[in-house]
């Protein structure tokens, strides 16, 4: 399975529009790998997660072939990783797909609620399916499975991904998993091939509220995947969706930092293959 980071930032991207504070103004100096627009990724070509408003700019900069993709998940419904007005423009008369199949989306009950009219005006061009938690569904050869997020909402999703005996833990965005997610993990017996987590307040220990996580939490999540025979010395743990109110969040710092703790730190470009 291969996944491809789209952009790896915090809703503000990095540097933020209007933004002066210093990672900032170091990112818009140094260029390459320090900009990051809003968090997405890209599964084996064809399997989008989230669609927000970079998602034309993602393409274009990365040579995609958007009409590959017939699925596309949901994590939750901030606008960041959902932005319903790009949904209508798969509609007949903005986007030609004559004999395609329909775009699928996939997501909580908030996002196929969210879609009712879109849907309804892009006849048959567009479906949403409200995917229940911890219940397994078919994405285009990829077996999903939703499991629930701790964000702040009342239906984020995370997702497990798996196929030909790979498995890759999606967690954007999402504090602490929550005691249902961890157990459905233990019980499911899976070997997690690459876990992507959320770092979004950057190299600290801890913070004081749930809906993000750091490198203190990160580390935690790791340990206790590995303390469950859900990973092992194998497994691909990749540090994702920064903040500029983070700390120390740079690419250059967080490359270091991921280092030292046994993670790679996401960049926007960033392709693995597991």
């Amino acid at each position: 399975m291969k996944i491809k980071f789209l952009g790896t930032a915090a809703a503000e991207a990095i540097p933020a529009l209007f933004c002066a504070c210093e990672t900032c103004r170091e990112a818009r100096k140094a260029g390459g790998r320090e900009l990051r627009l809003r968090s997405q990724a890209l599964i084996n070509d064809t399997l989008l997660i989230d669609l927000n408003g970079d998602t034309a700019a993602n393409a274009q900069r990365f040579g995609l072939d958007m009409t590959r993709v017939f699925h596309c998940l949901i994590t939750h419904v901030h606008s960041d990783h959902f932005c319903v007005p790009e949904f209508f423009y798969v509609s007949p008369g903005f986007t030609h797909r004559d004999g395609m199949p329909p775009l699928t989306v996939h997501g909580s009950e908030d996002v196929a609620e969210a879609l009712e009219k879109t849907v309804a005006a892009a006849k048959g061009a567009l479906v949403c399916r409200f995917e229940p938690p911890f219940t397994p569904f078919d994405a285009g050869g990829v077996r999903v499975t939703p499991l629930k997020a701790s964000h702040g909402i009342p239906h984020p999703y995370i997702y497990l991904l798996e196929q030909d005996g790979k498995a890759i833990l999606y967690a954007h965005d999402t504090g602490p998993f929550p005691e249902e997610t961890w157990e459905y993990l233990a019980r499911s017996n899976v070997r997690l091939s690459l876990v992507s987590l959320d770092c979004n307040d950057g190299d600290v220990d801890d913070i004081e509220y749930d809906g993000h996580m750091c490198v203190g939490r990160c580390k935690r999540v790791r340990d206790r995947l590995k303390s469950l025979g859900l990973a092992g010395e194998n497994t691909v743990f990749v540090l994702n969706h920064f903040s500029h109110n983070g700390v120390r969040t740079l690419y250059r710092d967080m490359s270091v930092i991921a280092g030292r703790e046994g993670f790679i730190a996401s960049y926007d470009g960033l392709e693995l293959t597991v």
